[in-house]
């Protein structure tokens, strides 16, 4: 089979050592020589764009294939999307193409039309909780499966395919899992999805059911799931569709162009992020750190956020802190129970990227008690948001960073929304009960009573 694109165009390279590895040819996604994590790196000196003359009749060249350049590109794409069923016109992350997967044939693209998501202003209830930022949310759980994960599945599957892979295999904590099984299935390979058993809830065991994954639980943690996931890609050479695969990253960067591009490509002061394994933290300095490499103004800080029962990044958090003493000091923890299920994780894989990432943009870690991340989804309840237990953690982790000055009065804030709040109807329900009246009969003076009409 001819290879999609050569590694002269994109090629893996280890962020500590930097081996350079086919990232169409590559099983196990971990440095042979130091066993560090994998970046994706395009060279953008040969990218496939069209540089003859633009309306203005200004020529193009790569030096000038900067921001005008792609702001043009990007919007043109934007309003053609009823017009066309391209992948770069139906895909709020294929929109970008040129910035996540520049040299990938079309043909090869898995797209389930994901990615048009809103970005809404906090509601006034949201707002007061809050306290004095410019706040808005990026409603990443309005996707087909319902989380962020299906922007960075549509490009993992697609290099899958492109790969010539058969079976796809992940551990999880319900999103990834529902995810890959659903791309798995549009682009006809089998997947096999592990499970921390009564760990996740029913909707998120239901979802890869339903797209014909082979789903086997294990009688312990996430982390327990991830470790002998690991252990398959080692010895075995299952293919991985988690965050240990790169390509992940590269299409959960569009949550950043979309933020840029909705703002007339100004980027806010900071962007918040619930952390569990580290896919989304990680996603969002990159794309930082790429659109300044196209001369775009990004000033943005990253704010990563733990619940305080899941908290191994936060924990030894500590302002002027370098990356080389954060991991000399960085050691796994036990979980504890939360409502935020999908960041249960007490030894997150992409840990290195997410605090490179942070200490890149000069950023920070929060923490949210229980209380704090349920209450953050109650109060984004009464304005009309169904969001997640993590996006409770995200929200409640800028309030706590206001309080303590972290984040300045009257800066614009955008907090990733990572899943719908469907998915955890359950416990959203249980912190709410409380709020039920049980009538004691089926009159009509009674139900009027308790209205108080």
């Amino acid at each position: 089979m001819e290879k999609a694109f050569t590694m002269d165009q994109t090629w893996l390279q280890c962020m500590n050592c930097g081996h350079r590895a086919d990232l169409l040819e590559e099983r196990k996604f971990r440095c042979p020589e130091c066993g560090g994590l994998y970046d994706i790196e395009h060279n953008f000196k040969r990218l496939p764009v069209d540089l003859g003359d633009d309306s203005s009749g200004r020529k193009w060249s790569f030096k000038s294939l900067s921001s005008r350049y792609f702001r043009e590109l990007f919007q043109a794409r934007a309003g053609g999307a009823f017009n066309s069923f391209k992948p770069e016109c139906v895909s709020g992350i294929w929109r970008y193409k040129e910035w996540i997967m520049p040299y990938l044939p079309e043909g090869q693209i898995v797209t389930l039309h994901e990615g048009n998501v809103p970005i809404v202003p906090a509601g006034k209830n949201l707002q007061a909780w809050v306290g004095d930022v410019e706040l808005y949310i990026i409603m990443e759980g309005m996707t087909p499966t319902g989380s962020f994960k299906d922007f960075g599945g549509t490009v993992m599957m697609s290099i899958a395919k492109a790969a010539g892979i058969k079976a796809v295999c992940c551990a999880s904590t319900g999103d990834t899992s529902a995810m890959a099984a659903a791309y798995a299935a549009a682009a006809g390979l089998a997947c096999v999805v592990i499970l921390p058993r009564g760990k996740v809830t029913p909707v998120q065991l239901a979802q890869p059911l339903v797209h014909g994954a082979r789903v086997i639980t294990l009688p312990g943690s996430f982390d327990d799931c991830m470790r002998v996931m690991q252990e398959l890609v080692r010895e075995y050479g299952i293919y991985p569709a988690n965050s240990l695969n790169p390509s992940r990253i590269e299409g959960h960067q569009a949550t950043v162009f979309q933020i840029a591009q909705r703002f007339n490509w100004n980027l806010p002061d900071w962007i918040s992020v619930p952390v569990g394994n580290g896919s989304n933290c990680s996603s969002v300095g990159k794309a930082l750190r790429l659109m300044k490499k196209f001369g775009f103004q990004a000033p943005t800080k990253i704010l990563g956020c733990q619940s305080t029962a899941a908290d191994p990044l936060s924990f030894p958090w500590f302002g002027g802190i370098t990356l080389e003493k954060w991991k000399a000091d960085y050691s796994p923890i036990k979980v504890g129970e939360t409502s935020a299920t999908a960041a249960r994780i007490g030894d997150p894989v992409s840990r290195d990227k997410v605090m490179r990432e942070i200490l890149a943009s000069h950023g920070a870690m929060q923490t949210a008690a229980e209380r704090e991340l349920n209450e953050a989804v109650a109060i984004c309840g009464k304005d009309g948001h169904n969001v997640c237990p993590q996006t409770g953690m995200a929200l409640a982790g800028v309030r706590n960073a206001l309080k303590c000055g972290q984040i300045k009065a009257g800066e614009r804030v955008i907090v990733v929304s990572t899943a719908t709040g469907l998915k955890f109807g359950e416990s959203a329900a249980a912190n709410l009960k409380s709020n039920i009246i049980n009538a004691t009969d089926c009159k009509i003076s009674t139900v009027a009573k308790i209205m108080e009409l």
